[in-house]
């Protein structure tokens, strides 16, 4: 079934998280999920079928198998983590605002595993390059992070309960 303009309005939340959860088809260093979060079923199966059918990029696109909220399932999409996936990504978003009445989308970048610390942003190139886009700038990262809490114990700082959080990287959800 093919998607007419606006069929998805109302549908899906402008908020897109990526990074949040684990990729099915390899591993964190090289796949990056982004989900959105589509209300009603039907609806998340159409988006899953209009991004895996329309764009070659795209490793695999699959709805949750049940819901996560009353009515609300989410809509995982894999792609390589390359430094072209933005561009990749804001092609897809473009094409969605036909689809949607979405006009001020936003993401999450999954970094830390406290939620407070993953800020809500515009989601835009800028944003986007933020997200490690290579295999080895995603392992530096997490290797800097353990670094950093190495050196903090280490060196005896004086800690408080749970500020170990502080200098963790994000773990991922399995799905």
């Amino acid at each position: 079934m093919a998607l007419d303009p606006q069929d998805l309005e109302g549908r899906i939340e402008d908020t897109i998280h990526f990074d949040e959860y684990k990729p099915k088809m390899g591993n964190d260093d090289a796949v990056i999920v982004a989900t959105f979060k589509v209300f009603g079923k039907q609806p998340a199966y159409d988006l899953e079928n209009f991004i895996e059918k329309g764009y070659d990029w795209v490793i695999d696109a699959e709805t949750s198998a049940g819901e996560i909220s009353e009515g609300r399932y989410i809509v995982f999409v894999e792609a390589e983590r390359r430094t072209s996936y933005p561009r990749n990504f804001m092609s897809l978003i473009n094409d969605l605002r036909n689809l949607t009445d979405v006009e001020d989308w936003r993401m999450v970048y999954y970094e830390r595993p406290d939620t407070k610390k993953n800020p809500v942003q515009p989601l835009s190139m800028d944003t986007l390059n933020s997200i490690p886009l290579s295999p080895k700038k995603y392992r530096d990262g997490k290797l800097a992070a353990a670094a950093m809490e190495s050196i903090l114990n280490t060196a005896r700082v004086p800690r408080t309960s749970g500020d170990l959080q502080e200098f963790k990287t994000y773990q991922q959800k399995d799905r």
